[in-house]
């Protein structure tokens, strides 16, 4: 008797949870798909609702610089650049900066130790580049469901000449950058770019009685008159330069 209840109430059990499952598989009928569509893969427009439009457009930019690997110049500069955007790839513009005066924080310290003075040599004081941006990459990010971030990653490319005070020489610059908007016009700009010119040497080795205020020892004295700045021998120099600017779109 028991093993008979046992078995209508398991057949009980599997007819419930076939009517079940049989209404919650249920659709209306105008709510199944009629037709199939093939995926798409290939798209000319790589990035949609675009916020940020640079094409036919010209750009300010205001930025400060700082030499990674300048030992003996001073390691600031302020800088203007202005760009047009012919298309949203490509932009060209034009860079001015100005260095500052003076040495930079070790060529002090030589100079406290070894009575070293740098600033009888010739220091970089201003540079005009053209240069060329590929906007490789655009892209937005949100930090919040309410704020989005609109950025450029990009390549540079630029040729021009750095001053010196006796010389101007030519020289080229690779980099990248990125920019960062804070609207549909400003944005905040980063650049990271390599400079290989040909620049003056500024380390001159003193010869006693020829040079003075440079010493090699205690002992040598070095009593002529400060060396001219055709005395120092050229090379051609690499120098790393990270600029941090303000843009705005016109």
């Amino acid at each position: 008797m028991f093993q008979v209840s046992v078995k209508i109430l398991l057949i009980f059990a599997v007819v419930s949870f076939s009517c079940t499952a049989k209404d919650l598989i249920q659709l209306p009928v105008e709510e199944l798909a009629k037709e199939s569509v093939t995926p798409i893969f290939e798209r000319n427009d790589s990035v949609r609702n675009r916020n940020i439009v640079t094409e036919k457009r010209w750009e300010g930019n205001l930025f400060y610089g700082w030499a990674l690997t300048e030992p003996i110049a001073n390691v600031s500069k302020l800088g203007l650049s202005g760009y047009y955007h012919t298309t949203e790839d490509n932009a060209y513009g034009l860079i001015f900066s100005k260095n500052f005066s003076g040495v930079s924080q070790y060529a002090k310290q030589l100079k406290d130790q070894y009575s070293l003075d740098f600033t009888r040599a010739p220091m970089p004081e201003s540079g005009l580049f053209l240069d060329y941006n590929w906007k490789a990459f655009y892209g937005k990010f949100s930090l919040s469901k309410h704020v989005v971030t609109n950025f450029h990653f990009f390549g540079s490319l630029a040729a021009g000449v750095t001053k010196y005070p006796h010389k101007t020489f030519p020289g080229v610059a690779i980099g990248l950058g990125q920019k960062f908007y804070i609207g549909k016009n400003s944005s905040f700009r980063f650049d990271f770019r390599v400079f290989a010119n040909q620049a003056p040497i500024p380390f001159l080795k003193c010869e006693p009685g020829k040079y003075e205020g440079v010493k090699n020892s205690t002992t040598d004295s070095c009593n002529e008159p400060p060396p001219s700045y055709s005395d120092f021998k050229e090379r051609i120099t690499f120098s790393s330069v990270i600029d941090l600017g303000y843009s705005f779109l016109f």
